[in-house]
């Protein structure tokens, strides 16, 4: 409850020597006068943290605050175990995995049996400069 240091303990050593000090007959108004003042205290200081908070937006402290706070909210650690645990990925699918056992590329290998001659237009050369023969009619 209390987060300044006194326990329940002393804080009956205080009431205790409050009442035999100030007496049974003034303690009441003691204690209403010390309740009031508490009243002030915590008012001035609502009053005087509203004025700090409008102080703040007005001079544009709050989006300082806001950019810091998330800034504290990055892990680096975790990006970079991300990026690591990304290129561990690309590795394994390019070259295998640690067994030693190569991953099968996605385009399958045709039998070199199976493809037939180039002609000259397969290469690109060929492919880009080649008329086509409605080109070549209306030439």
């Amino acid at each position: 409850m209390f987060d300044f240091g006194i326990g329940y303990t002393e804080i009956l050593v205080i009431a205790v020597v409050a009442l035999i000090v100030i007496g049974p007959k003034d303690l009441p108004r003691v204690l209403r006068a010390l309740g009031r003042m508490t009243a002030k205290l915590r008012g001035m200081a609502r009053e005087f943290q509203g004025h700090l908070d409008a102080a703040m937006r007005e001079t544009g402290f709050d989006e300082v605050k806001k950019d810091l706070q998330s800034i504290k909210s990055i892990n680096p650690v975790a990006d970079v175990a991300e990026d690591i645990q990304k290129q561990n990925d690309d590795f394994k699918k390019y070259f295998g995995d640690a067994s030693g056992n190569p991953v099968e590329p996605a385009k399958a290998k045709q039998p070199a049996e199976a493809k037939a001659e180039p002609s000259p237009a397969d290469n690109e050369f060929d492919k880009y400069f080649a008329k086509t023969k409605s080109e070549s009619v209306q030439s």
